[in-house]
């Protein structure tokens, strides 16, 4: 508003009209570039807003190098990363597979070693077994080694588990 005021005041002070002052006459386009000039002498800084603008430009000017900077460094550390998971990535998906086998042979270990503890429990249950129907025999065992009738044997034979089957079914 106060520059407009100036500008409508630049162009009231210019003459209208020749000889009005005493003065040559003056055209509107002399108006014109006149009133332009004091309007444009009202919109110049002053020394010191201008070393403000400075200032304020110069940090701008700081901030975006410094932006720049950050932006190549995402940028790079963004191609390491790539980089690096493209080459982690199969990796990991090789150790995941070795991992899940050697989970599959500890499963069938544990079956295996099972069996095994059935196995010799059951021998040992059998030996037990054995052992009390022959004690009472022990004793006469020296006088009629050969004419001694045979305990009897179990009626159901025990399963031993094989080492040879345990390991071709280890093959995953």
């Amino acid at each position: 508003s106060g520059a407009r005021g100036c500008r409508h005041q630049a162009m009231a002070d210019a003459p209208k009209d020749a000889g009005a002052n005493g003065s040559a006459p003056v055209s509107s386009e002399d108006a014109l570039k006149s009133a332009v000039s004091e309007y444009s002498k009202s919109l110049q800084a002053s020394p010191a807003a201008r070393k403000q603008v400075e200032a304020a430009e110069a940090v701008i000017e700081k901030s975006l190098e410094r932006i720049q900077f950050i932006e190549q460094n995402i940028n790079a550390a963004g191609s390491e990363v790539d980089g690096i998971a493209a080459e982690l990535v199969p990796q990991l998906q090789r150790h995941t597979e070795q991992l899940t086998n050697v989970f599959a042979l500890i499963d069938k270990m544990h079956d295996h070693i099972h069996n095994v503890k059935e196995s010799v429990s059951a021998m040992e249950s059998r030996l037990e077994a054995a052992e009390a129907a022959n004690a009472s025999q022990l004793t006469k065992t020296f006088s009629s080694l050969l004419s001694a009738p045979k305990p009897p044997a179990p009626s159901e034979p025990v399963h031993i588990v094989s080492v040879e089957e345990f390991f071709t079914s280890l093959k995953v």
